[in-house]
């Protein structure tokens, strides 16, 4: 049985585009790495899925679509800090901040929305909340 990647809030990732958009937004996270170990995120837990074949292909021309690659954050304890994804023709990253109770319990997603020429303040979300979270 194959898998498909979803976001943190469960929705299946199954907004394909062509292997040139899928590069450019997965360029577009590797250019908030830096950001993260300026602040402080430990490269180890910075997950980032390279764009993957999804199984549509365009109508009349054959052209493979591709899955939206994303970037997931996780904290020490392997509990998840973010997840943050590029938007297809705004370029904007899209920062999900997953939130719990005081009993661990899930109390919904803060979703932010960074424009792409800020990928220092992708990076100042996501440590924030780190910190908030902890």
């Amino acid at each position: 049985m194959e898998t498909h990647p979803t976001c943190a809030s469960g929705v299946l990732l199954c907004d394909p585009v062509t292997l040139a958009t899928a590069r450019q937004q997965a360029d577009a996270l590797d250019q908030v790495v830096p950001h993260l170990k300026a602040k402080g995120v430990h490269e180890l837990l910075i997950m980032r899925s390279d764009p993957q074949p999804c199984a549509i292909l365009v109508y009349g021309t054959n052209e493979d679509l591709w899955h939206q690659p994303e970037m997931t954050i996780q904290a020490d304890g392997g509990w998840l800090v973010a997840t943050v994804t590029v938007g297809e023709r705004s370029g904007s990253f899209l920062v999900e901040l997953p939130r719990v109770g005081p009993d661990n319990e899930p109390i919904g997603t803060r979703t932010e929305l960074v424009p792409s020429t800020l990928p220092s303040r992708v990076a100042l979300l996501v440590a924030e909340h780190a910190k908030v979270a902890a």
